[in-house]
């Protein structure tokens, strides 16, 4: 059943007669906003809730139709039951909506990689008056033997059985007040559409190996122990 009593369109802050880009539009902009992991707000993970809850609601023709005609009750009799979250980063929330990220890339893009993070030691005089490092770090690059498709040499991927290629799964209930359709990712090719049968030796089928590389980076003078210095790139 729904969990919260309050006004979707007010959880969102969008008028009753906005259409389903400006519902789009102020749900990315709150989640970002109250999402665990960024707000530090006290009530920040039920304001979440509500407003994930609000957008199943009114992102979807059927149950807005229900919402605007009976309110919670007529969702309730109409077998409605918000999606459980375990508050995952926010490029899984959107995807889970979207099928892009929060930035709005598509589900078969490559996700941003992680930070990476290196010490250095220097003499204490290259600390006063600054210095150069190579610095070595790993980084993921295309597999030179499979080209990036992650399948080995003779072989492509092959469409998903479980999604039929669309990378989402929908689920359709049924109610006397109509159908109500719950899309997913599919767990099956985690999105993407295709699976590989028979992976590629180098890269395991993900399509990406592992190298070193290096950056020469400049040491400022004056640097204390434990002062980070922040490369982006």
């Amino acid at each position: 059943m729904a969990t919260t009593q309050r006004d979707y369109y007010e959880v969102l802050g969008v008028p009753r007669a906005a259409d389903e880009g400006e519902v789009k539009r102020a749900f990315r902009r709150l989640a970002r906003e109250l999402h665990p992991d960024v707000s530090e707000a006290p009530d920040a993970q039920e304001r979440f809730r509500e407003v994930v809850e609000a957008y199943e609601v009114l992102s979807k023709r059927e149950t807005r139709e229900l919402y605007d005609r009976f309110g919670h009750a007529g969702l309730r009799g109409g077998g409605f039951t918000p999606t459980q979250f375990d508050f995952g980063s926010l490029n899984d929330l959107f995807a889970a909506f979207f099928g892009d990220d929060l930035f709005g890339v598509g589900s078969r893009a490559r996700s941003r990689g992680a930070d990476l993070g290196v010490q250095i030691e220097i003499e204490l005089a290259e600390a006063a008056s600054g210095t150069k490092r190579e610095v070595p770090f790993p980084v993921a690059v295309t597999c030179a033997t499979c080209n990036g498709s992650g399948a080995a040499s003779g072989t492509s991927p092959v469409t998903c059985g479980t999604c039929g290629g669309s990378g989402r799964l929908q689920r359709v209930s049924r109610s006397a007040f109509g159908e109500f359709v719950r899309s997913q990712t599919c767990p099956a090719c985690r999105g993407v559409g295709q699976q590989i049968e028979d992976p590629c030796p180098a890269c395991s089928g993900d399509g990406r190996t592992v190298e070193e590389r290096k950056l020469e980076v400049e040491i400022p003078p004056g640097i204390h122990d434990g002062q980070q210095i922040r490369i982006s790139g």
